[in-house]
């Protein structure tokens, strides 16, 4: 059965409006891990940033992106973005980097994507093709080959942007697609950061071993590799869990030899009442369902989920001060501190 669907997600919380592109990006130096016979990889990301408007209304997931979710329908649902708008100059934004969990589309986090945007950052949501379908331009579509997640080529795959990104700032076309100008002036890349959901928070932790220009992340319900050997990782990390996780990082050997060898910053936090698909837009979208979704009302989960990751990323990427994850003093009664 379908399920019914808001047709609207959240409002962002920011002052800022909120544009996107999309981009296809192809590296040139490495075959596609799932298809040898392919001499490179490619990639779809969208880029969402503060806007000055002028731009058209976005749509939400394209149609193999949409066709991937199993049971909803999509159609026609409005975000609070526009499509092609002019960047909002001025200053230079902390850019952050998305990871989808496997199967999933990278703009199912479209609630938090915006609301980042809205709050001043830039945010760039990665698809790793043949994880989950894909829509490449000219309505080519690439479906899911794949039955597991690989992160070490999602890692890579995360590098890949990062090089993408920095030809953007230096003021050279990174990949196909069009750019409004004076996006690349604004990323400021000693100020980056990654979140990421299921495989995708465990590929943020495995990213952030491998490169250090990721300055904090957040793992949402991640699934996790044990750490490099002879590797400890001394930057902040914020470990974000559901209720009703799949693999409880409490259980997990290779999360729990993660959090033992982090020197750095870091919280382990669980959002009560809910599910691993709470961190996405089925949670303001899909009508009540509490064996999917859990107990905690989606008004709560989705202001809970903002208001964590914002505040993480204010504290180590723009020096904000801020209680939030001093324990008791936290003012979210659906937060519980697990250490």
């Amino acid at each position: 059965m379908t399920k019914a669907l808001a047709r609207t997600l959240p409002r962002p919380s920011g002052r800022h409006a909120a544009g996107r592109v999309t981009l296809r990006l192809v590296d040139w130096s490495r075959p596609d891990p799932w298809v040898p016979e392919q001499p490179y990889r490619e990639l779809m990301v969208s880029l969402w940033y503060p806007s000055d408007g002028g731009g058209r209304p976005a749509l939400y997931l394209r149609q193999g992106a949409a066709a991937s979710v199993e049971g909803c329908d999509f159609t026609g649902v409005g975000l609070h973005t526009e499509e092609g708008a002019a960047v909002l100059r001025g200053e230079k934004r902390p850019v952050l980097l998305f990871s989808p969990d496997f199967g999933l589309p990278r703009d199912l986090c479209t609630t938090l994507a915006e609301d980042l945007a809205s709050h001043g950052y830039v945010v760039v949501t990665i698809d790793h093709t043949y994880e989950t379908a894909v829509d490449f331009p000219a309505g080519r579509i690439t479906e899911r080959r794949a039955d597991r997640a690989r992160i070490p080529a999602r890692v890579e795959d995360v590098r890949t942007v990062l090089a993408k990104l920095a030809s953007l700032a230096e003021g050279r076309m990174p990949g196909d697609g069009q750019l409004p100008p004076g996006l690349g002036a604004v990323l400021d890349l000693n100020r980056l950061g990654a979140f990421g959901h299921g495989a995708g928070g465990g590929t943020v932790a495995e990213a952030m071993y491998r490169d250090n220009r990721l300055r904090a992340g957040v793992v949402l319900d991640g699934e996790f590799l044990p750490p490099m050997p002879g590797h400890d990782l001394d930057r902040p990390v914020l470990l974000f869990g559901s209720e009703d996780a799949n693999r409880t990082h409490l259980t997990d050997p290779a999360a729990e030899s993660f959090w033992a060898r982090h020197r750095g910053w870091r919280r382990d936090l669980q959002l009560v009442g809910t599910t691993t698909l709470s961190f996405t837009d089925c949670e303001p979208l899909l009508l009540p369902d509490p064996e999917r979704l859990g107990s905690t009302a989606p008004g709560k989960v989705v202001t809970a989920t903002r208001t964590h990751v914002r505040a993480f990323f204010d504290l180590h990427l723009r020096d904000r001060a801020t209680q939030l994850f001093d324990g008791a003093l936290s003012r979210c009664p659906e937060i519980r501190f697990i250490r």
